[in-house]
């Protein structure tokens, strides 16, 4: 139990960081896409996401291209002294590398694949498979060779078609092993194999093979990486406002669940705290809508500042509200949390003429601390009462924090739907 839990632990964790990347992944995504990836490498952070993703992708891929090739090696024996001719006295030392040694090696791989899909070295187990298998059918034909048994070398150039269709491995990977065995196998042609000129047809038509798998490998990693840059620029931008940069209402409301969801899972004590601007609506008024945005993106960004942390959340609740949610087990942190946050705000001086509570922006802040959460209770109760906090932050005077716990048996009526009139228990401090 304590493993699961510390894996679902993990699993949360890496969601919500994921959700709080965004705005700077967006800019390298973009950045990416301008630059160009011609030589099939991104940036490090995002080259270090594309594998990781192209790993876990693979696996259906990977799998049937394992399959695939032990159906192969295992009805060899039904077709190689029917349609290959190959002699009896031969069959069995070649029976023997392609099931013997060959199957355990791609078995073993496959069971790799299976179980540890999502190793940062699976794809160097596949390549490594690859070469050790285009060896041993080298080998073959070798052996075949010296019994006067003609082994199709197209085999070669089949198996790599096949790798590069399936086995999703990186170009800088896959190419230098397929290059190596080019040169491997032409010098096994000129001076190991008694070759006629029907074998140099079919080294011919094995290096053709060759050429196509290269282009074929070059433009289906350049598509994926395209469509996977596409496709994380896309959900990106749906997750995050387009103003501030900061999770949309809709992104933040995921977040929030799965972290509230954390927090009970390991009954991790966490505060939520309710962000305003104070009196936005006369600075918009006074200095215009442009303005105003230039605002919401300033205070948006101290607010992101504040939020850096693994499993830390914020995000834009709505015109000009936000939403931070902050893990911590002591309660006198979370005020602290709370209170830079705010003095941050004020210390950016962002001129507000027309504010009856400062001469600059300045916010005011509702903080809910949940101690040890349980299953019963509900973030929109949480919600509310970080809500009715921030209510009490703006009568004492605005530019404060109002701090309060989470009352249980009250969250219990409200998630009953009881018309019941809420009041936090908040204390105010001057900004």
């Amino acid at each position: 139990m304590a493993t699961l839990s510390n894996t679902n632990a993990l699993a949360s964790s890496r969601e919500i960081e994921k959700t709080q990347s965004g705005p700077e992944m967006v800019g390298l995504i973009r950045q990416q896409l301008e630059d160009g990836f011609g030589s099939l490498r991104f940036q490090p952070t995002l080259e270090q996401a594309f594998r990781q993703h192209n790993n876990e992708a693979a696996l259906v891929n990977r799998v049937a291209l394992l399959v695939l090739a032990l159906i192969v090696l295992l009805i060899s024996p039904l077709l190689d002294t029917t349609f290959f001719g190959v002699p009896l006295a031969a069959a069995g030392y070649s029976r023997g590398l392609l099931i013997g040694l060959l199957c355990p090696v791609i078995l073993a791989a496959l069971l790799w694949c299976i179980c540890c899909r999502r190793s940062a070295i699976t794809e160097y187990v596949i390549t490594g498979q690859f070469a050790i298998v285009s060896i041993g059918l080298l080998a073959n034909h070798i052996l075949l060779n010296r019994y006067g048994a003609d082994f199709p070398i197209e085999f070669l150039g089949a198996a790599l078609v096949a790798v590069v269709a399936l086995g999703r491995v990186r170009s800088w990977l896959i190419l230098p092993a397929a290059l190596l065995l080019v040169v491997i196998t032409l010098a096994t042609e000129v001076w190991v194999v008694n070759s006629s000129p029907a074998d140099y047809y079919h080294l011919a038509a094995a290096g053709v093979l060759a050429l196509f798998a290269i282009y074929l490998q070059y433009s289906n990693e350049y598509v994926l990486r395209r469509s996977w840059l596409d496709r994380q620029l896309l959900q990106l931008v749906a997750r995050h406002d387009g103003l501030t940069g900061l999770l949309n209402r809709h992104a933040l409301e995921n977040a929030l669940a799965t972290a509230h969801a954390h927090a009970v899972r390991v009954r991790a004590d966490y505060g939520l705290a309710m962000i305003d601007i104070d009196k936005f609506g006369a600075y918009n008024n006074h200095y215009g809508h442009p303005a105003g945005d230039e605002a919401l993106q300033k205070v948006a960004s101290v607010i992101g500042s504040h939020a850096r942390r693994p499993l830390d959340v914020c995000g834009r609740y709505g015109g000009e509200e936000f939403v931070a949610f902050w893990i911590e087990g002591d309660q006198h942190k979370l005020e602290v949390h709370a209170e830079a946050l705010r003095a941050a705000v004020e210390q950016a001086a962002i001129s507000h003429a027309t504010s009856d509570v400062a001469s600059v922006v300045t916010v005011s802040i509702g903080l809910c601390h949940v101690a040890q959460p349980q299953d019963r209770d509900s973030l929109s109760s949480v919600l509310s009462c970080a809500d009715q906090l921030l209510y009490d932050a703006k009568a004492q005077g605005r530019n404060r924090v109002a701090v309060g716990h989470f009352d249980r048996i009250q969250g219990d009526k409200e998630d009953s739907q009881q018309p019941v009139s809420r009041r936090g228990r908040g204390r105010g401090r001057a900004g």
